[in-house]
């Protein structure tokens, strides 16, 4: 019987409760029930790293074929890893320390070195050489946000293929580009201390 009791005891309090979160809707007031879907959160960028040679864009170049497709992954430590590994012209394997210099610059998506990004990389620093790229491929030349020159090198970004129009000069790092912001539409990598 006390059985009954508690559970008529339990049944009611939880009753009340429940009655107790139903919101109260003066009468007269006009309830409105939406029944669309909750809207949906806008899906997080995932962020590629990728990285391009600069022999092969050369060879490409000389050759007058398309350049080569950057190799992509999911983190700049898997770019730094993907350099280490790379050899050189005869085959033979590239030290850490050599693999370290080979990185020339990076561009990024986004302000102050966020978001994706794109190496390039070569044989060697740009001690006594210059890397240019008159034009960049559609996905870079309306979204290159920052940048920074790599091993020895400045970088310059144009507004203008070719290698015109306004200019930035990165010595070597940009946090941001100002008015070229998603505009360069050519870059060059060359020795420190020169200016483009």
């Amino acid at each position: 019987m006390q059985f009954r009791v508690a559970a008529r005891t339990a049944a009611g309090l939880a009753l009340a409760f429940a009655t107790a979160l139903i919101p109260v809707v003066p009468a007269g007031a006009e309830t409105l029930i939406d029944s669309a879907p909750p809207a949906a959160k806008e899906p997080a960028a995932i962020e590629e790293h990728c990285a391009i040679g600069l022999d092969a864009v050369a060879a490409a170049d000389r050759a007058g074929a398309e350049a080569p497709e950057p190799v992509c992954f999911s983190s700049l430590d898997e770019v730094d890893r993907y350099l280490a590994e790379q050899t050189t012209d005869d085959g033979s394997r590239l030290t850490a320390a050599a693999a370290a210099s080979v990185a020339v610059g990076r561009v990024y998506k986004d302000a102050g070195k966020g978001g994706s990004s794109l190496t390039f990389w070569g044989s060697n620093g740009c001690a006594g050489v210059t890397f240019g790229f008159p034009s960049l491929s559609s996905g870079w030349n309306t979204s290159i946000s920052s940048l920074t020159g790599l091993n020895g090198c400045w970088a310059t970004a144009y507004a203008a293929t070719s290698y015109s129009g306004t200019r930035a000069n990165c010595t070597p790092y940009c946090a941001t580009l100002g008015s070229l912001n998603d505009r360069v539409k050519s870059l060059v990598f060359r020795p420190t201390g020169s200016l483009g």
